[in-house]
């Protein structure tokens, strides 16, 4: 009987040790990654933060350059640079003074020509493609009249103009296909929102101040922030800066 039971005993003292190496191996891996984790979640969304400020930046930036003043309503600034673009985007001829209507409320603004591409360049992420272009050659022939000969040139469709101008063009002797892979570069386009002008930690606006010739927008971040995570770590955030007069505070290290 006493055999049973050690039999018993030390089955289930082996289940109790295995069991206890497994939790060890959770806690020591818990260790590891959990922290990991918050750290990139930190990286995150202070890099989001950052790029919130700087587009805030350049929406107030064209709100002046759109209406020659200065205003700390990050909205009205937003409202009004989108809603300059969709009328550029709508008629080509929206340019030079002009009134924008929002509810109640009226821009007047200047239009310059080059609006529509500063603002498709700085709302928009550049990107590449690799385009598979078609081309058309044309064999063309020229009399050569120095050497009284005729000459062959093959050139591209798109450039044959000046051939076909020339006084000792005589004809297109052959045409043939060809194709290549271009490498082109393109902005995909955003478009700001209300969203920006808060911190995407806090939910807390964006200190938004004008300085003596531009202006400043801050993290509202006071002091340190801090979650709990996971019951045994936080999350931990101090400020994530400001940009004043076009500087950028995380841009100095």
């Amino acid at each position: 009987m006493s055999e049973v039971l050690n039999t018993k005993y030390k089955w289930w003292i082996r289940d109790i040790l295995e069991l206890s190496i497994l939790l060890a191996v959770i806690a020591f891996m818990a260790v590891i990654y959990l922290p990991r984790m918050i750290w990139d979640e930190e990286e995150a969304i202070q890099a989001q933060s950052h790029f919130y400020m700087e587009h805030v930046y350049d929406v107030l930036g064209y709100y002046q350059k759109l209406t020659g003043e200065r205003t700390t309503d990050g909205q009205w600034a937003v409202k009004v640079v989108n809603a300059a673009r969709d009328s550029l985007t709508a008629d080509s001829t929206f340019l030079g003074k002009q009134d924008i209507h929002l509810g109640d409320k009226v821009a007047k603004i200047e239009m310059f020509p080059a609006y529509g591409t500063v603002y498709d360049t700085s709302f928009g992420f550049l990107k590449t493609r690799k385009d598979t272009v078609q081309d058309t050659i044309m064999t063309v022939v020229n009399f050569n009249l120095d050497e009284s000969r005729y000459d062959t040139s093959f050139v591209r469709k798109d450039m044959m103009k000046p051939y076909l101008e020339d006084t000792t063009f005589v004809g297109i002797s052959d045409t043939t296909y060809s194709s290549h892979v271009e490498v082109v570069s393109y902005y995909d386009g955003f478009t700001p929102d209300m969203e920006m002008l808060s911190c995407p930690l806090t939910q807390k606006p964006y200190i938004i101040e004008l300085t003596e010739e531009d202006y400043r927008v801050a993290s509202p971040i006071k002091g340190n922030y801090s979650e709990r995570r996971f019951l045994v770590f936080a999350f931990k955030a101090k400020s994530h800066g400001k940009i004043e007069d076009g500087e950028k505070s995380w841009a100095r290290f």
